[in-house]
């Protein structure tokens, strides 16, 4: 298989409709608009460019009917023609249309990535006119059709140099909401027809997801099986749906895809990347903030290792004054460039971004260096983003960077464990806990935070016996000599404490945070969900006020990291090269300039700091920005 990914490097690619006409672009066909759309997108530094052959453009259906329903299918009234492209309901024009696309992304050095079934775009739905009222996913007619359309498709044009990977379609979820899917298994069989399809007729070419957000093991089509379908698993994080409780320049926003990338490689075993990225319109943003917040989020994607970027979308699409853009206010202006063609500041970020890596004395970056897991727990129906996003960003404020695992997979060795926001009685099963606990035996740190569930064995585990709970609230906690406001599910009292160390109280002197020695290594216990906490609350975690919470609970744990600064916004990824150099990439989430003293191991030096000021041991960076660290070990 022919990857369009590099480890170690970041594609840096857009999503594409024409200029001019959008979403009409096949029915409006006018190459000289998109041949120059092309160059100016080239000039950005874009590589990659997603495309999507609209599905009733494409494969132009109309259904003839006599007094019993469906007689035949037709191009309007007449039959379809006796060829290939005939037999599978598709447009000979519409393809040699695809073949100019083609061309002129060949001529401009572009490769594409290619949603063979667009139905879902922008929140319109997009069908051949009999398929409309019917379910693509589980009505067998329509799950035909499609069938022969991607074969023929992707049978014709696998051959092109300019094609990268087939996605199985925009956002193919989107389905799922309008018709009468009801089974999972469904969209496993449908997503499993199609992929197949594809494979059958090019067995180079990468199949791509296509998804914005599968769930990890609830709903249609999660992460724990579509590992078993597709290649490469995508995600499309935006701002206004996930993360608008924080501004878009700070740090859940700019880590939002980084951590979903991350929780569906860890979950589904295969590569995922960003797919679709964008701030939607200027209510949230200005093009400067949309601009600083691209400049970090690649720099973020590049440091940990997530394969791509591709921008939503290549031109503002406002003035289009049919639907969606008549009635969908986020379907307007998110381009690279705006309607008159000009280059909006994020473009040139992309230009400056490419540039820069290019300036790097390495052409590759080594994988960054991973002090733990964050255990996923059976979720019972809910969704756990925002709680692991938050654990992401408290570790990364501990200097600690992190993968993913289903709580129902065997466990990597790490240094580290971490059981978030323990919710209902069946967060994790017994027969996975236990070799978890092996691993602390062994010398690793297992963190676990209780929300409103029970966990077995908490005398053995925590060192504490807890008289009894009650109903909880807001509680001022202290941390050493940092306080910080966390809101609970439950007020858990302990009776006796002998056996731990108590790392944190409540007001009333109840400790709320402990640590337990267990075997040659450590369990802390919290009886607050600082992760589930922080979802309603933006400031704590801007502020840094919480980071002191795992900076003191991950004490214990055996980093292998060399680096480490004192600012709660300027985090660090650190990769090794060899045994005498490492790069480190220090990256600003914050819409500030930021300087921070930067610690590092004596037997260690920073030679060298691309992008950034280095005053002895001070670093400073600009808002949303990084600086690539060249460390080299001192000779003796």
């Amino acid at each position: 298989m022919k990857s369009f990914l590099s480890s170690g490097q970041l594609m840096t690619g857009i999503n594409y409709w024409a200029s001019d006409t959008s979403i009409r672009m096949w029915e409006e066909f006018h190459p000289g608009v998109i041949d120059a759309d092309f160059e100016k997108l080239a000039s950005k530094g874009i590589t990659m460019l997603r495309v999507f052959p609209l599905w009733p453009v494409f494969q132009p259906l109309k259904a003839i009917y006599n007094n019993e329903g469906i007689y035949e299918f037709r191009f309007g009234e007449e039959p379809l023609p006796d060829t290939e492209a005939g037999r599978a309901g598709v447009s000979e024009e519409a393809c040699r249309n695809f073949e100019i696309l083609c061309d002129l992304a060949e001529k401009h050095g572009l490769s594409l990535l290619v949603g063979l079934i667009t139905g879902h775009m922008s929140f319109r739905y997009f069908a051949p006119e009999p398929f409309q009222a019917r379910s693509p996913i589980t009505d067998p007619t329509l799950v035909k059709w499609e069938l022969r359309f991607v074969t023929y498709f992707v049978r014709r044009f696998c051959t092109r140099k300019a094609i990268a990977a087939w996605d199985l379609g925009n956002e193919c979820e989107g389905f799922f909401g309008r018709s009468d899917f009801g089974n999972p298994d469904a969209a496993y069989v449908w997503a499993s027809a199609l992929a197949n399809a594809i494979r059958s007729v090019d067995g180079v070419h990468p199949v791509v997801s296509g998804f914005g957000m599968n769930g990890i093991a609830n709903g249609a089509l999660p992460q724990t099986e579509i590992g078993e379908i597709v290649d490469v698993n995508t995600v499309h994080p935006y701002n206004i749906f996930q993360t608008k409780n924080d501004p878009l320049t700070s740090m859940r926003p700019i880590l939002d895809g980084i951590v979903r990338t991350k929780i569906s490689e860890g979950v589904s075993g295969i590569p995922a990347f960003i797919q679709e990225v964008g701030a939607i319109g200027y209510l949230v943003c200005s093009e400067a903030t949309e601009a600083m917040f691209y400049r970090a989020l690649l720099w973020s994607a590049y440091a940990h290792d997530c394969g791509g970027v591709m921008w939503w979308c290549a031109f503002d699409q406002g003035m289009q004054t049919y639907a969606p853009y008549d009635w969908n206010n986020i379907g307007s202006q998110y381009g690279f460039f705006r309607a008159d063609g000009s280059a909006k500041p994020v473009a040139e970020e992309n230009v400056t971004f490419r540039n820069r890596i290019a300036a790097l004395p390495f052409a590759s970056l080594p994988p960054a260096v991973i002090d733990g897991v964050c255990v996923i727990p059976r979720m019972e129906g809910k969704s756990m983003l925002p709680v692991l996003r938050n654990a992401f960003c408290l570790a990364k404020q501990a200097n600690l960077d992190l993968s993913f695992s289903y709580f129902d997979a065997p466990l990597p060795d790490a240094p580290l464990y971490i059981l978030p926001d323990m919710e209902g009685t069946r967060a994790i099963s017994r027969h996975r806990l236990m070799p978890l606990l092996e691993k602390v035996k062994a010398g690793a740190t297992l963190y676990i935070s209780i929300g409103s569930g029970f966990f077995r064995m908490i005398p053995e585990l925590t060192g504490c016996a807890f008289a009894y709970r009650e109903s909880g609230g807001t509680e001022i906690v202290a941390i050493g000599d940092r306080k910080m406001r966390v809101k609970s599910d439950f007020r858990y009292c302990p009776e006796c404490t002998d056996g731990a160390e108590v790392l944190a109280t409540a007001e009333d002197g109840r400790g709320v945070l402990f640590r337990h020695a267990y075997g040659e290594g450590y369990i802390c216990f919290a009886t607050l969900s600082v992760e589930k906490s922080l979802t309603e609350d933006g400031r704590a975690m801007r502020e840094g006020a919480c980071a002191a919470w795992y900076r003191a609970a991950m004490k214990t744990v055996k980093s292998a990291k060399i680096l480490d600064g004192d600012h709660p916004s300027v985090r660090f990824t650190e990769h090794i090269a060899s045994g005498t150099r490492r790069y480190a990439i220090a990256i600003n989430y914050s819409d500030r300039a930021v300087s921070t003293s930067v610690s590092i191991s004596p037997e260690w030096k920073i030679a060298t700091a691309y992008g950034a000021e280095l005053d002895g041991k001070l670093l400073a960076l600009p808002p949303c920005d990084a600086a690539v660290l060249i460390l080299e070990r001192k000779e003796k």
